[in-house]
């Protein structure tokens, strides 16, 4: 299994063939630096989106709710497509397009390699997540949706961290910056309180 996961990593150009130090050495390459600071359940979809640039133009409230679609993994699946802010042509939306040709080509690679995919995007919090972030206030947040306030702050926790990580590995200023805006924008209220 490892020999095939670093056959993925071969083929996206996180690691290299060190010829110097040994037939079959690896080293690690300047993009693979940066993914070995990602620690999120699907670390490899993150870095992708990253290095493809498929949430560059977001702000502070698209990133974290991109973010969320990432991580979040919901109970159960109702079949309906979830709300995006901004409308299906909006920049959101595009970025979570993206986000989803990147997922899909990884599963790909994934599948030809024989190891296990990443885990699909659940864009079941992306609404919720983003109206948190632009300021709304809880209750309004989780109108009409069947998540308990508890379950939703465990969950804005988690975008937290990665929103962390992204802050710290982005291979652009500007999205590091992003990414700690985004950050502040979440860890306030009771997801701020919940933290301390």
């Amino acid at each position: 299994m490892f020999d095939r996961t670093c056959d993925v990593l071969l083929e996206l150009g996180y690691l290299a063939s060190d010829e110097d130090r040994g037939p079959g050495e690896l080293r690690v390459t300047r993009d693979g630096r940066w993914l070995r600071r990602l620690y999120a359940e699907n670390d490899l979809l993150l870095a992708e989106c990253l290095r493809r640039h498929a949430w560059d133009d977001l702000d502070a409230a698209g990133l974290a709710a991109a973010v969320c679609g990432v991580v979040y993994d919901g109970r159960r699946d109702d079949g309906a497509e979830p709300y995006v802010p901004g409308g299906p042509d909006g920049r959101l939306a595009r970025a979570l397009e993206a986000t989803t040709r990147i997922w899909s080509r990884l599963g790909d690679l994934e599948a030809a390699h024989r190891i296990d995919s990443t885990r699909r995007l659940d864009l079941g919090l992306v609404a919720a997540v983003h109206r948190w972030a632009n300021g709304r206030r809880l209750d309004t947040v989780l109108q009409g949706s069947e998540i308990a306030a508890g379950d939703f702050v465990r969950w804005c926790k988690q975008v937290v961290d990665v929103l962390d990580q992204i802050a710290q590995a982005a291979p652009s200023a500007a999205l590091r910056d992003t990414a700690r805006d985004a950050q502040r924008a979440i860890l306030r209220g009771v997801v701020a309180y919940s933290s301390v």
